[in-house]
């Protein structure tokens, strides 16, 4: 069936006036515990946990802390089925033995310093007294402290809140107690708190350590689509332009360029990324993402050097930011945020980003939302100690609940920006993902 592309300009309208809108949207972006059986996200989110009986572990932010010993806590679940995802309830327990007494553990993304979030964060807004916050180490992390007590009432109020900045998130840590022996107990839980690397979760958990997720993230990952890029045609070339039917898009890759439809089977080959190979990024398998279509600039020297190159690729979302909802609107300015910084987590420092990636761009072009990072890397230079700088553009729309990125990359920036004159078009029915 013919294809039906949007209205298109001379040399590659769409890919153009993504770039020609998205300067207007530049965006800075900086329960009880479970069985094994419990559906597991392919990576940590936020809210992935493990409890055993006297110890809290996240998989995610890297750190354990002691579970109260007296008082008799029950979790109490207060995560909430929404789409903002900016605050995560990590956990939260309650005691009404004798004195009632809550303590909760949150993560709130931020887009500002989150040492400077995580101070604010700590303020009692109703507390008409009470000094600034304390500043103190925790884990070799900078924390920030405030605590004030309720006389007017009995048995009095004690309140503590901490956080620190890690990440992007504020991560949280509150006490609500009418017992003093209880809020000295927690207090000590907290300021013992251990932080490691989340890559070695598994050497951390104690031996009767289940896996915990709260009721909305559990929601949000048994919600989500499930997609199988083995089953996901990997396209069809016509001289240089690139189809691929069953997504409903087509790309027309430059002229004279070495072009390869799906993933070359050697990493060793020509089609090498500055940072690595063509193989997925991070050590996220080709269930999360896969190679559709990629090509490199022909030299035509001859000489060694670094040849600007293109690739496409469709990824699944599970694997990336789960549970993170696709903004649907280029006006939606913290939908973008979120997302963005999402992103930014997700691939900064993989082959298809590099480590310098901090701004992101957004714009709508036809029914689909576009974002753009840019980043730079660096290759080594043949023959030499030096290395040059590796400018990279990601791009990322999504097309039928897929991810469809576009990475490319040169050691020029007016060879990225002729990149960025390509084609792109749709068929009539593409749809982005719901």
């Amino acid at each position: 069936m013919a294809q039906k592309a949007f209205p298109r300009m001379h040399s590659g309208a769409l890919m153009r006036r993504i770039f020609a809108l998205l300067p207007l949207l530049w965006l800075v972006v900086g329960i009880c515990a479970r069985a094994d059986s419990t559906p597991q996200p392919k990576v940590p989110i936020p809210e992935s946990g493990y409890i055993s009986a006297h110890e809290y572990a996240n998989a995610y932010f890297g750190f354990t802390i002691q579970l109260p010993k007296s008082g008799n806590f029950q979790i109490r679940d207060f995560s909430q089925k929404n789409n903002t995802r900016v605050q995560h309830y990590l956990l939260s327990q309650s005691s009404a033995q004798k004195d009632f007494v809550e303590w909760s553990i949150t993560a709130t993304q931020v887009f500002k310093d989150p040492d400077q979030e995580a101070e604010k964060a700590v303020m009692f807004r109703d507390a008409p007294k009470q000094d600034g916050p304390q500043a103190l180490s925790i884990g070799r992390h900078l924390f920030w402290k405030s605590d004030t007590e309720k006389t007017d009432t009995k048995p009095k109020l004690y309140q503590m809140r901490y956080a620190t900045g890690i990440g992007g998130f504020v991560l949280q840590f509150s006490v609500y107690s009418y017992s003093g022996k209880l809020k000295e107990e927690l207090r000590q839980n907290i300021e013992s708190i251990k932080f490691f690397d989340p890559a070695n979760i598994k050497q951390e958990l104690a031996k009767d350590a289940q896996p915990y997720l709260p009721e909305a993230a559990l929601w949000w990952l048994t919600n989500a689509p499930q997609l199988d890029l083995a089953k996901l045609d990997t396209g069809t070339l016509f001289g240089t332009k690139y189809v691929n039917s069953s997504l409903g898009f087509s790309y027309v890759f430059p002229n004279a360029w070495r072009i390869a439809v799906g993933d070359p089977s050697d990493p060793k080959r020509e089609h090498q990324a500055a940072s690595g190979s063509l193989n997925t990024p991070q050590s996220f398998s080709e269930q999360c993402i896969r190679v559709l279509a990629s090509a490199v600039q022909s030299s035509a020297d001859g000489q060694s050097g670094f040849s600007p190159r293109i690739v496409i690729a469709a990824a699944d979302p599970a694997c990336y930011a789960p549970g993170e909802k696709y903004p649907e609107s280029a006006l939606d300015r913290t939908g973008l945020q979120v997302f963005g910084a999402s992103l930014i987590r997700a691939f900064a420092g993989s082959p298809l980003m590099g480590r310098t990636a901090k701004t992101m761009r957004a714009a709508e072009i036809g029914n689909h939302l576009f974002f753009e990072i840019p980043s730079s890397t660096s290759a080594p230079i043949v023959g030499s100690a030096l290395r040059r700088k590796i400018h990279m553009l990601f791009v990322l729309t999504n097309i039928q609940n897929y991810w469809v990125i576009w990475l490319l990359e040169s050691d020029t920036e007016s060879e990225l920006g002729n990149l960025v004159k390509t084609s792109i078009s749709f068929d009539s029915g593409s749809r982005p993902g719901k």
